[in-house]
């Protein structure tokens, strides 16, 4: 029973995910804390805005506050961070829990949906996120 090559490569697989997953998660972890903490050195004189849409038309764009969250999260101000752009704070903790979430149930779950609604859902939400986020913004910046 053990000796088939069913069963000892189903074996194997089961040990490298249950390993690869905390090893990934730190790895990423490292790296978004390396960045953050850079961006949050970093001392360069900058012009007002780096968003070329706010600079031309005086409207923030859903990415806007990118930067200022990276350089709150730099100086661990989580508050801070996600006042400046809930998104940014959004895609960091994302970036690091990515390794958990392609083996949860949840991707089990996608896998199991129907390819047309594979196809649809994350359209509506990129659609959904960017909508919120620029509300975000605009609101942030006083323009509704």
């Amino acid at each position: 029973m053990w000796n088939s090559p069913r069963r000892s490569s189903s074996v194997v697989h089961t040990v490298r995910m249950v390993t690869s997953r905390p090893l990934a998660a730190a790895w990423r972890s490292a790296v978004l804390v390396a960045v953050v903490v850079g961006l949050a050195l970093l001392r360069v004189p900058r012009p007002p805005t780096l968003c070329l849409l706010r600079e031309a038309t005086g409207i923030p764009c859903p990415m806007c506050g990118f930067t200022t969250a990276a350089v709150r999260l730099g100086h661990a101000d989580l508050v801070g961070a996600a006042g400046a752009s809930p998104l940014a704070v959004a895609v960091c903790a994302g970036f690091v829990l990515v390794p958990f979430i392609r083996r949860s149930r949840a991707a089990t779950f996608w896998r199991e949906l129907p390819n047309r609604w594979r196809q649809l859902l994350p359209v509506f939400a990129i659609v959904a996120i960017l909508a919120f986020a620029e509300i975000w913004q605009l609101q942030r910046f006083g323009i509704i």
